[in-house]
């Protein structure tokens, strides 16, 4: 497998607006299909997509071979996960409940090798295709971190004073549930759409680039046009739930 040069982090995150695809399908041919249609990155869920690490690993290797941007959301704060994930090919990592600022000072130690951090040297899939890959593993690797709940808003200008963090990323989901909002509300409520354009220029001041995981295309573009550098539009198995939906009720209509 022949990676692309042009996959690095400062081109990608140089982009005016990414476009970031979403997988939660176990399967290689589903991902062969988002990576196809161009997204600007792709996104593995670790979190909530029903994955072994095995399907991960392939389904990074995958995309890779597209290349496009491959990003894993890891399940939780753990060096091992982290490192692995890396290992395996993911140019970025992005971590969930992350609510303060050693916490993300912990998740950055796990992304980067020393002195920036701490990560265990064993590149074992991510080092093939790449001359040096220890120097330049530092200024490759993309770090990600969820703002989902209220004690992250509330440390937010801490979280943010860590300098090799590179973005946040808006789970507007869960924190709406923090904030006592409906799901079904997150971008119904002005409160809460008010509250995601806080984070958005507070991360500005410092330099920092914003995600949104977005219902639709129609909220995609509302966030992109208005700040947000990354907008992820729907996961591929409401892509693909929408589709059956729509082809359904067109054939129904004859």
């Amino acid at each position: 497998m022949n990676v692309s040069p042009k996959l690095n982090k400062k081109k990608f995150l140089d982009k005016k607006k990414i476009i970031n695809g979403w997988i939660h399908i176990d399967s290689i041919t589903s991902a062969k299909v988002m990576a196809s249609n161009k997204f600007d990155s792709i996104t593995i869920d670790l979190q909530h997509g029903m994955f072994s690490f095995e399907k991960c690993r392939d389904i990074i290797q995958t995309i890779l071979h597209y290349n496009v941007f491959t990003i894993v959301r890891v399940p939780t704060n753990d060096i091992g996960v982290i490192n692995k994930v890396i290992d395996a090919g993911a140019y970025g990592v992005i971590c969930p409940l992350i609510n303060t600022s050693d916490e993300c000072r912990n998740f950055l130690d796990a992304c980067y090798y020393p002195p920036k951090g701490n990560r265990s040297f064993g590149p074992t899939l991510a080092s093939i295709d790449k001359n040096n890959y220890f120097s330049k593993s530092n200024s490759e690797i993309m770090s990600a971190i969820m703002i989902e709940t209220k004690e992250s808003v509330r440390n937010l200008n801490d979280i943010l004073k860590n300098k090799s963090l590179d973005m946040l990323y808006v789970g507007p989901y869960d924190l709406s549930i923090s904030y006592g909002v409906s799901p079904q509300k997150v971008f119904k409520t002005k409160k809460m759409v008010d509250l995601y354009f806080e984070v958005l220029k507070k991360a500005k001041m410092m330099k920092k680039k914003v995600a949104i995981h977005c219902s639709d295309t129609k909220v995609a573009n509302f966030f992109l046009k208005n700040g947000f550098d990354m907008v992820t539009i729907a996961t591929d198995l409401s892509l693909l739930n929408k589709s059956i939906i729509q082809e359904l009720n067109l054939i129904r209509k004859y």
